[in-house]
């Protein structure tokens, strides 16, 4: 398609088609390409068309990228300042709720979550009821779910994914949906204690889908988890290989430096299990903390000065 609008000089459909590759390489995890295509082949043919209403959805998209990617500030500016006002003037309800979503979605990484739960409850979930959208309804229903568990409300959370979640994706047979709402749901049960039935549904339920669907991201967030429980399991030799060989690796290839910041952080952690308080500490001061300085995580920063401090500690304890 897009040699034959390219010879035919129709500028905005080279910009939808290049969107739509972009979009492809996006959902295989190749971010880096995709954001190219977004910034440099299709956003300025909108800015160029005065198209406000795509140039607003490709805005969105890359800072969805830059979100994935550790970009929080620069992603939660994008959606604040250049698409949600578009969408707002445009009058478009659906996609103003969108954006607020997304906006919610920062701010719960960033710790918010008293604002993005008022976001999904009072200005995303409202529209998507009025709209009867009932796939965007369970989306938001999911992330709702997700802030709740985060701020210590598993039962409740467990109870939205199972019942007003997990039912609807399945209705609509969305298969990656599915494994999604089915992953979040193991997220509970290990969090409880129930580790055997999570681990099921992750090698059984969950994984297999990504694996089908060639989504490699996802993949790798499975084999973390699946990793996670072996690590609790105290079966760290398996755990270790999963992080080094299956999780790592791909968010390395992935660019995605929040994501190598917490696998290389999880294999420091089963080093320090073990007693390679060295090896633990280089990576940690090394490999780990830069990434979260540099992005401005400070509650990761924390949290690994915390357990450098820590290593000191016991070193200083075997030396005296």
């Amino acid at each position: 398609m897009l040699p034959i609008f390219q010879k035919l000089g129709d500028v905005r459909s080279v910009a939808v088609i290049q969107g739509k590759i972009a979009d492809i390489l996006q959902a295989r995890g190749q971010l880096t390409e995709a954001l190219r295509i977004y910034r440099e082949e299709e956003l300025p043919v909108y800015q160029k068309l005065g198209d406000l209403r795509e140039l607003a959805v490709s805005q969105s998209k890359i800072a969805g990228i830059l979100q994935v990617r550790g970009q929080l500030d620069e992603a939660l500016r994008i959606h604040q300042e250049e698409v949600l006002p578009i969408f707002q003037k445009l009058g478009d309800v659906r996609l103003v709720a969108i954006a607020q979503g997304q906006i919610a979605g920062i701010l719960q990484v960033r710790g918010q979550l008293d604002e993005a739960l008022r976001i999904h409850r009072e200005e995303e979930l409202p529209v998507y009821q009025k709209l009867g959208d009932v796939y965007s309804v369970a989306v938001a229903q999911g992330q709702i779910a997700e802030i709740l568990q985060a701020r210590g409300q598993p039962d409740e959370a467990l109870r939205i994914y199972q019942k007003d979640v997990l039912p609807i994706f399945q209705k609509l047979g969305d298969v990656y949906s599915v494994a999604v709402a089915l992953g979040k749901i193991a997220d509970i049960l290990q969090a409880s204690g129930q580790l055997d039935e999570a681990m099921h549904i992750l090698q059984e339920e969950e994984l297999p889908v990504y694996q089908k669907l060639g989504d490699v991201r996802s993949v790798a967030v499975a084999q973390g988890k699946i990793a996670g429980i072996l690590q609790v399991r105290g079966q760290l030799d398996e755990a270790l290989r999963i992080y080094q060989e299956e999780v790592l690796p791909i968010f390395q290839k992935l660019g995605d430096v929040r994501s190598v910041a917490i696998a290389q952080g999880k294999i420091a952690d089963i080093r320090q299990v073990r007693g390679q308080l060295d090896e633990a500490m280089c990576i940690y001061q090394e490999d780990v903390l830069p990434i979260f300085q540099k992005l401005g995580d400070v509650r990761s920063v924390a949290i690994i000065q915390d357990r450098i401090a820590d290593i000191l500690k016991a070193q200083s304890s075997s030396d005296e």
